[in-house]
C-alpha cells in the first residue's frame, strides 16, 4: 500500500524510515543530476573554447582525451544508475 495514502498517523516505525530513506534518495539523485549537468556542460564549454582556440585558449592533447573519457565515463555511471534503478525486478 502506498505510503501516500494512509493518513500519517496510522504508519509504522518501518514506513517512516521507509518514506525517510526514499526523500533521501531523491535528494541525492537530485545533487547528482545537477553536478553532472554542470559537469557536462563545463566539459562542452571546454571543448569548445579549445575547438576555437577563443582567448589563446590551449590545452595539450591528452588532457582533452583524459576530458572525454571522464566525461563518457559519468555519463555512463549515470546511465548504468537510472537503469537499474527502473528496471530492478
Amino acid at each position: 500500500m502506498s505510503l501516500a495514502r494512509r493518513p500519517p498517523e496510522n504508519l509504522k516505525p518501518k514506513d517512516w524510515v521507509q518514506a525517510a530513506h526514499v526523500e533521501f534518495q531523491q535528494q541525492i539523485v537530485t545533487f547528482l543530476l545537477g553536478a553532472y549537468g554542470f559537469l557536462l556542460v563545463a566539459t562542452v564549454a571546454i571543448v569548445l573554447l579549445q575547438g576555437f582556440h577563443a582567448w589563446g585558449f590551449a590545452l595539450e592533447a591528452s588532457f582533452l582525451r583524459w576530458l572525454g573519457a571522464a566525461t563518457i565515463g559519468e555519463i555512463g555511471g549515470l546511465l548504468l544508475l537510472t537503469f537499474r534503478a527502473v528496471f530492478r525486478q
